[in-house]
């Protein structure tokens, strides 16, 4: 390997598991369910952030405020149903995740979305075995841009964060590893382009990002 680390910490939504273009499937429906219409491009804007926010963020578009409860509950039912006919990966995923298996090097995923639910999409994907450790909001303080997702990962890993390689799609999840003062972070950016390029290296794919590390 060109880099010297010693675990790797991965994003979910947006790296490893496609579900992104899933969320922007149903938002337009799911907000209609509750009386609302907005044009589809403003959900690109929710690319990347809590679930948490989204009743604030779409109710400052529409001018009103949003029953953050039934939101929630709709997006949910109706993003579990669609999940349910299957989750597709990002391009690339099982061989980064084969090149970690040759270099022994173990893997944790840290995410905004809550913990149960990073395991069953990750069952559901049947790539739950390969990932050591799951880190998801509920399980901190703070969810990204904060790093304690991160912090929290590298722990598990009972690694610095400093010895890990962090790789996500998100301007959130990158602000959120600089924070850790993870060594090295790769953004593999999904549905929105990054707008402040902090990453140390920029890669269009995981296979890129496999290439970087030198896997």
């Amino acid at each position: 390997m060109s880099i010297d680390f010693s675990g790797v910490i991965l994003d979910l939504d947006g790296l490893l598991l496609d579900t992104e273009r899933l969320q922007l499937e149903i938002a337009p429906a799911v907000l209609r369910s509750l009386g609302h219409e907005l044009e589809p491009s403003f959900f690109n804007r929710l690319v990347g952030v809590p679930q948490a926010e989204n009743a604030r963020l779409i109710g400052l578009e529409l001018g009103m405020e949003i029953d953050a409860a039934a939101l929630d509950a709709a997006w949910n039912e109706s993003l579990h149903a669609r999940m349910r006919e299957g989750i597709p990966l990002r391009p690339g995923v099982h061989d980064f995740l084969d090149a970690l298996d040759r270099h022994k090097l173990p893997r944790a995923v840290a995410t905004n979305g809550v913990t149960a639910r990073a395991a069953w999409k990750l069952e559901q994907t049947g790539l739950l075995e390969r990932i050591d450790a799951i880190v998801g909001i509920d399980q901190v303080e703070r969810g990204k841009p904060a790093p304690d997702v991160y912090l929290e990962a590298a722990r598990l890993l009972d690694l610095r964060p400093s010895e890990c390689v962090a790789l996500d799609d998100s301007d959130l999840g990158v602000r959120a590893a600089l924070a850790a003062d993870v060594k090295i972070i790769i953004q593999v950016p999904d549905m929105a382009p990054s707008r402040d390029l902090r990453a140390h290296h920029q890669a269009e794919s995981l296979d890129i990002a496999r290439a970087i590390l030198g896997l």
